[in-house]
């Protein structure tokens, strides 16, 4: 493992053989040149970390690849190798740069360096408001703007610069003067940039990136975009909000969910085993002799529980303390959520919600949608709710699902967790669930829900849902008083097909989730949900939760508040906001449903029409009945993107989250949620539309959404098209320190558009991925030693002489020259803004490699 010493010579000198694709070729013993004046930061600087985890990503099969001894054995091995390197220095010049046996010299990039950074330098102008903020008004592929007014750069000038198959040197006049002019014009354009190490951008930045790549294809470019000039005005009434003192809201806190640090107690749990009986006295003593070991939780964590529930003050204080101990690697409250509906007595039948919005502003444009899908029985909706009681509209398809209610005083049905998940009733008496609170009759809440989104519909009887053929996934977690967030995130796990203690493997994983539930989270998502929602998210399913009834910012309500969810709010028939329904300054609220609104009309009719049950307690015979709530709108939205999965069944879920974003029809002008109004936003994008989601499904169809992951630890950026890529890396199988960048741009799924595949290669050595649509080098990089040819990863359109194809967008590669270190890592962006940020931490600029969508 080289040290500091190792380091500062791998600085100045390089071996003789280049990794595919890197920018240009220095000799082993061959020092930097001088730096012209001012380009000191383009210097290659060495990363002085050499502990890293590796992970290797095959094309459908992932493995962990090298470990740690294993990718310190090949830095050691680098010393042999630069040696090697010194004698190849000895061969003819001609020998050395024509492609020798293995590959290592096939180099047509060193004579491309001087176009390439040309290129970098014009295409950054056009792309980036200049000082005076004068942008180019003429069309990329037809003309470079040159800065500041001077001559026009037309393509051919490059192509005149470096004929194509063409072997001109680079002089040394070449290189400074460019490199000089790219300094410079990158300063003066972004003046300050964040190294490419930085943080990275959060899923709210990914988003908003998203959004705008869509819009470029002409998706939604009748939609504001989703953080106009006017939100400001936003902002303003939340700061305002935030300053008027509002009365705490009283919660209790039943326990506390703890994950320990040691990976052999985190193994405990995974057999469903306690933790050490000495940590278990520990933390109890800490907690004043109220905390008392529970169960084993998914992801490592132990549940454990107060002696009577705690107010939040009291809980918060003692979780302070055992945050501080080494063993604990995170913890937070197990409160309650609660189903989130008003209930209503049944009135006259009229589903206004699923009509065209012509006639009712908020409903969500079924009738026409049903021309074009009524659903599949491929596809799985899981229900987490009170359970789901017999009903004729959709018995015939329901799944096997699972009870994960854990302590029988709230379960209703005589034991905890089990394997019915029907529903035997949520009914209370006064004080039950709390001094004061009032006793209530069966909700039959889940069987609400279920009939929304899945009730058979053109059946001659009953209702239509929204989906004819899903089949529904019951997972109970919600009983008497509501349920607990440790039961809540076991049942949302095993509803996706992910491992739970106790519980048995699901066959049937759901690709929609509906989470008609929520409770109050003042600090917003926890450790606990926001790391499950990571592991769901691994699996391409898509998470619909309501954003809360209780006309309050949908922030402090979990899991509204977490990323990774389509959080729902409420409107009425006229598609304004229900008089309850929470909403959002700081956008957690994604698109509004039918919710309906009894208590403002005090009429029965404007609620939501639904499956129930005629038991006050226990079940008694199936009927139907009004609810409202935005537990009535969330499944208006399971049920639209269930459709979507059944148009096309490998749309991802970040397209299908856009899909349903987007194609949402406006509020009422006059609407405080309107894209007219200062406060846009506030109930999501719109109100969800059936017809227009299932029109965008179809337009993106042709198309994959690439997604790119960068690791922490070993500093190595990695692209993928593959769902099974993305489920590995997320759900954490391929080490730790991979984080989403949301850097994503758009390729084809086949070559039917003219694109032609993108060939994949893994090395060994630097634990590195490389890409090419290239059919010339992808064939030379097979040949290479120590890359392994791993398949097509996604089609792409190919440049000519660095210009793409009209209608598709350049994708840069870049390259961080670390061979000296078998560190050797490539990336790949649509972004220019990350092209100079690359560029300025070091990276090497290779140009326009290829086109996306």
């Amino acid at each position: 493992m080289p040290g500091q010493q190792g380091a500062e010579r791998a600085v100045q000198t390089f071996p003789g053989r280049r990794q595919p694709g890197a920018g240009r070729l220095i000799a082993a013993g061959r020092r930097y040149q001088q730096l012209p004046a001012g380009l000191e930061s383009l210097k290659i600087v060495p990363r002085q970390a050499d502990t890293v985890q590796s992970a290797h990503l095959g094309p459908g099969r992932l493995d962990h690849g090298d470990t740690l001894r294993h990718q310190l054995a090949d830095r050691d091995r680098h010393r042999q190798r630069s040696q090697r390197g010194n004698q190849e220095k000895l061969r003819p010049k001609t020998e050395r740069m024509n492609k020798g046996k293995k590959g290592h010299y096939r180099i047509r990039a060193v004579n491309e360096a001087c176009a390439h950074l040309a290129t970098t330098l014009f295409h950054i102008f056009d792309a980036r408001p200049f000082s005076d903020n004068r942008r180019s008004t003429t069309t990329r592929a037809n003309r470079i703007t040159a800065p500041h007014g001077q001559t026009d750069y037309h393509p051919d000038h490059l192509s005149r610069m470096h004929p194509p198959g063409g072997s001109v040197p680079i002089t040394p006049s070449c290189r400074t003067a460019l490199a000089s002019l790219l300094l410079a014009a990158w300063t003066g354009a972004v003046h300050s940039q964040a190294p490419a190490d930085s943080a990275l951008p959060d899923a709210t930045a990914g988003r908003l990136r998203l959004e705008a790549k869509l819009k470029g294809m002409g998706i939604g470019t009748d939609k504001p975009f989703s953080m106009p000039a006017s939100i400001d005005s936003a902002r303003q009434i939340k700061r305002a909000l935030q300053d008027t003192e509002r009365p705490a809201r009283q919660t209790l806190v039943d326990g506390l969910v703890i994950r320990f640090r040691a990976a052999e107690i985190q193994a405990l749990s995974a057999r469903n085993m306690s933790p050490p009986d000495e940590l278990v006295t520990r933390l109890n003593s800490i907690a004043g002799g109220k905390l008392r070991f529970q169960r084993a939780m998914a992801m490592g964590f132990h549940v454990f529980r107060f002696a009577a529930p705690l107010s939040a003050i009291e809980a918060g204080a003692i979780l302070t303390e055992i945050r501080k101990l080494p063993e604990i690697e995170q913890a937070s409250e197990d409160f309650r959520s609660t189903r989130t509906f008003t209930p209503n007595d049944p009135g006259f039948s009229r589903q206004w919600n699923l009509a065209s919005p012509i006639l009712y502003k908020g409903g969500i444009n079924l009738p026409s949608s049903w021309d074009m899908s009524t659903g599949s029985t491929g596809t799985v909706v899981a229900v987490l709710d009170t359970g789901i009681t017999a009903h004729s509209e959709f018995q015939s398809r329901l799944l096997p699902g699972y009870d994960f209610i854990s302590d029988p005083r709230f379960s209703n049905d005589g034991n905890g967790r089990d394997a019915d998940p029907s529903d035997p009733g949520d009914w209370t008496v006064d004080h039950e669930c709390g001094p004061g609170v009032p006793g209530t009759d069966s909700s039959w809440h889940g069987t609400h829900v279920a009939g929304i989104l899945a009730a058979s519909g053109n059946n001659g009887s009953g209702i239509a849902g929204i989906d004819w053929q899903a089949r529904i996934l019951p997972v109970r977690v919600l009983g008497k008083c509501g349920g607990s967030v440790s039961d809540i995130i076991d049942g949302l796990l095993w509803a996706v097909g992910l491992d739970v203690p106790g519980a048995p493997a699901n066959p049937t994983p759901a690709r929609v989730v509906n989470m008609s539930l929520g409770g109050w989270s003042p600090g917003g998502c926890t450790y606990a949900y926001e790391e499950a929602l990571n592991r769901v998210r691994s699996t391409g399913a898509l998470i619909v939760a309501a954003a809360g009834n209780n006309d309050d910012e949908a922030a402090n309500y979990v899991p509204a508040a977490c990323d990774g969810v389509m959080t729902v709010g409420a409107v009425d028939h006229d598609g304004y906001r229900a008089s309850y329904s929470n909403y959002s300054l700081v956008y957690n609220v994604s698109v509004s449903a039918p919710g309906g609104d009894i208590s403002y009309y005090g009429t029965q009719g404007a609620g939501i029409y639904s499956t129930l049950n005629s038991g006050t307690k226990w079940p008694v015979a199936s009927t139907y009945g009004y609810y409202q709530g935005t537990s009535m709108a969330a499944p208006h939205v399971a049920g639209i993107a269930a459709l979507a999965l059944a148009k096309d069944p490998e749309i991802s879920p970040e397209l299908l989250y856009f899909s349903i974003y987007l194609s949402s029809h406006d509020f009422p002008a006059d609407s405080l949620c309107s894209s007219t109004a200062q406060t846009y936003l506030l109930c999501g994008s719109g109100i969800v539309d059936a017809y227009q989601t299932l029109l965008t499904v179809l337009a993106l169809q042709p198309y994959l959404l690439v997604t790119e992951y960068y690791n922490v630890d070993i500093r190595h950026y990695f692209r993928t098209g593959a769902r099974s890529d993305s489920a590995f890396i997320l759900a954490g199988n391929a080490g730790n320190g991979w984080r989403d960048t949301y850097d994503y741009f758009f390729a084809w799924r086949d070559g039917s558009s003219g694109a032609q595949p993108v060939c994949r290669f893994y090395g060994k050595g630097p634990n590195s991925h490389f890409y090419t649509a290239d059919a010339r080098e992808c064939e030379a990089v097979k040949g290479f030693e120590g890359w392994a040819y791993e398949g097509i990863a996604f089609y792409m359109k190919v440049p000519t002489n660095g210009i793409c194809p009209a209608g598709s967008v350049p994708v840069h590669r870049l390259y961080n020259n670390r061979f000296a270190y078998n560190d050797s890592n490539h990336r790949f962006t649509t972004d220019m803004t990350v092209v100079g940020q690359m560029m300025q931490a070091g990276w090497l600029y290779e140009g326009i490699k290829m086109c996306g969508a």
